[in-house]
């Protein structure tokens, strides 16, 4: 097909906007900058067109056509803020919010409603209704993690559709007519697939909340940080909000949700449930005291006492983690190479396999174990006891190796190394038998890239308001601090290197992922999302 006819070009509120054939009508609104209000409407689902409230003018067509599900044509000409659309707006509003409890101040979802922004953008009128409201249930635990308020809910089926198409489980479904109408489950099938907190997501109001996070904190005291989920080889782009507030410093610091960052190459808008474990790593057993034997000491003294240990070793090994970035990776590998007179590197699996779907879950739990073969340091499990024997000194970076130690062999070949420094953000097993313990930071903390399963090159983004926690420093700078500074501790400044020497970055500059990623050769060097 020529470009000439794949491409529509059409008028949206007086601005001419070009797009693929095929594109409804309110994403070529969206293009042309005027957002245009729904609550039914998906990128990623199938279209339901119930909600009516996406109507727009089309010069020339019949009445108001809704805009999710129209098509667009060449020569259309489309207004979304004409009065008789405003006012269109405004009833559809005040019919969503007939039977709704109005409890803004009560809601989780205050702050994050579209209803509550609707309404102040589209509608303030006075409520005239004079009887009493329909009742529906409340806090109904539908699922082991997900929670309805059937009074909050607009009909969207946003929920429905998701289970239907997306883990294809089907649990949610509507129930009863007219103004009764509710989503609820079938008895005894409750919402427990593994991706169900996505419906919380996809809730235009605050109608299915996640019990993780009800009542938690509210919105307005948070931020978010785009980064990517460690659960797994997918490497699901997610976004981890963290609590951070100018005035009110109660929450600074605190991790509390993790939701998925669109990327219609690896995640679309979806992640799994067990994903939205990682932001406890951000809080529960974080290391935040420098030890040196049985001594607490400043973390600067500790990493120069452990450097000063690590060079004086003839036989030293560095192990990283298959879950580091690949600055993070290169930094260890140059200061093995460097520094510990040419100590060897490896990186090894300290978690299980599990299973593959059909969705998004990938078998190997480690996020970027392309990144340690990229990066020539990616070693067998079964290997590594055989590496600890004779060594006089060992680097632990982020690798809680002891993990999957059922029968103690790593643990006696560890403990026999008189030298044991380790770089962690959260104690574990390993950091047991720490001589020198280095807190390090946590994957909201730090910037830099980590490789997916296919090979796609994505970016991690340090919270902007997300200080390292008092008592810790960035992995980076503790390993620039272990070289004794002939490292750089910048995540940029390591990248520029680490492409000189890892022939899959050759093409990539900084910039090169952007924000969806890049496949290596795919891009030219130097360019820019």
């Amino acid at each position: 097909m020529s470009a000439e006819t794949s491409t529509i070009t059409l008028t949206v509120d007086g601005k001419e906007v070009q797009v693929e054939k095929g594109t409804m009508l309110i994403e070529a609104c969206k293009k042309a900058g005027s957002k245009v209000p729904h609550f039914c409407y998906h990128k990623d689902l199938s279209v339901a067109g119930n909600c009516r409230m996406c109507s727009v003018e089309v010069e020339k067509a019949r009445g108001m056509p809704i805009s999710c599900a129209t098509p667009v044509a060449n020569g259309m000409v489309v207004r979304t803020d004409t009065e008789q659309v405003k006012a269109h707006r405004a009833a559809i509003l005040e019919f969503l919010l007939i039977n709704h409890p109005i409890d803004c101040p009560i809601c989780d979802q205050a702050g994050e409603c579209k209803l509550q922004s609707y309404y102040m953008a589209h509608d303030r009128q006075d409520s005239r209704l004079d009887v009493d409201k329909v009742q529906y249930q409340k806090r109904m635990e539908v699922g082991p993690r997900v929670v309805l308020d059937q009074d909050r809910c607009v009909e969207c089926t946003r929920c429905i559709r998701f289970c239907d198409e997306v883990p294809k489980t089907g649990e949610l479904r509507m129930v009863n007519r007219g103004d009764r109408v509710a989503i609820a489950t079938f008895p005894g099938t409750p919402l427990d697939n593994d991706y169900s907190v996505n419906v919380v997501d996809i809730c235009p109001v605050g109608a299915l909340t996640a019990r993780d996070f009800r009542f938690q904190v509210r919105a307005w005291f948070l931020q978010e940080a785009e980064t990517i989920c460690g659960g797994c080889a997918r490497g699901c782009n997610v976004g981890m909000d963290y609590g951070w507030h100018p005035v009110v410093k109660d929450y600074d610091g605190k991790a509390y949700r993790v939701r998925p960052r669109w990327n219609p190459e690896v995640n679309k808008s979806w992640m799994c449930d067990f994903g939205r474990e990682e932001y406890r790593k951000v809080n529960e057993k974080r290391i935040l005291e420098t030890t040196v034997g049985e001594s607490t000491v400043k973390l600067q003294d500790g990493v120069e006492q452990a450097a000063a240990a690590l060079k004086q070793a003839s036989h030293a090994l560095v192990i990283g983690s298959l879950s580091d970035t690949i600055e993070e990776m290169h930094a260890l590998t140059r200061l093995g190479a460097e520094t510990l007179q040419g100590a060897e590197v490896i990186a090894v699996p300290t978690t299980p396999d599990g299973t593959d779907d059909d969705v998004l879950l990938r078998a190997d739990k480690h996020a970027n174990r392309m990144g340690a073969r990229w990066a020539r340091i990616l070693a067998e499990r079964g290997e590594l006891a055989a590496r600890l024997e004779g060594l006089d000194a060992v680097l632990i970076h982020q690798a809680d190796i002891l993990a999957m130690d059922e029968d103690g062999t790593l643990r006696q070949a560890l403990q026999k190394i008189p030298v044991r420094v380790m770089v962690f953000a959260n104690s574990c097993k390993t950091t047991e038998d720490a001589t020198h313990l280095l807190p390090g930071c946590s994957i909201i903390e730090k910037d830099g890239h980590q490789a997916n399963f296919d090979g796609r090159l994505q970016r991690l983004f340090k919270g902007r308001h997300m200080p390292v926690l008092d008592g810790a420093a960035e992995n980076l700078a503790v390993i620039s601090g272990l070289s004794g500074g002939l490292l750089p501790d910048d995540a940029h400044a390591v990248f520029d290197d680490a492409i000189r020497s890892i022939p899959e970055l050759a093409d990539l500059a900084w910039a090169s992922a952007g924000r969806h990623g890049v496949m290596p050769g795919s891009r030219a060097k130097g360019a820019t999302v």
